[in-house]
């Protein structure tokens, strides 16, 4: 009986550890944040995986605190290949949401990846988007 027991556990941990592999072994985006103004407050990074989900379904999130150098770093681990996007909000004053100023500008800070500046209107997911292959992907994004 405890030999059956012991063949079970092995069985088991052998249709388990393969899926762990494979995820172990598919890249990552790691994202690193810089010039937070004020460098205080929280960060969300949204991650978007198609067009038709960019700015509405993010794929994955990610929050955590400004440090005190006005960085932020974060890493989505275990990414299919393909498409995807980044937008990063930074809400200084940790009320839970992006503050608009006058006009709609010049509240709380935001950001895309490939550091796409918009003056009126959002980009749109062909000018924000970078692909993820077999080796990962490090993004630099500036907050300015």
């Amino acid at each position: 009986m405890k030999n059956l027991r012991i063949a079970i556990a092995y069985a088991a941990a052998l249709v388990l550890i393969p899926p762990a592999i494979v995820q172990a072994e598919l890249p990552g985006v790691t994202v690193n944040i810089s010039n937070f103004s004020p460098s205080s407050g929280t960060v969300e990074v949204s991650l978007f995986n198609s067009a038709g989900s960019f700015l509405v379904e993010p794929y994955l999130q990610a929050s955590g605190n400004v440090d005190e150098d006005g960085n932020f770093q974060t890493r989505f681990a275990a990414l299919p290949s393909g498409e995807y996007a980044v937008v990063v909000v930074h809400d200084a004053n940790n009320n839970g949401q992006l503050d608009n100023g006058f006009l709609g500008f010049g509240g709380e800070d935001y950001a895309y990846s490939n550091n796409v500046q918009t003056w009126f209107g959002r980009p749109d997911f062909d000018q924000v988007k970078f692909v993820v292959k077999e080796s990962g992907v490090v993004l630099q994004i500036d907050m300015n």
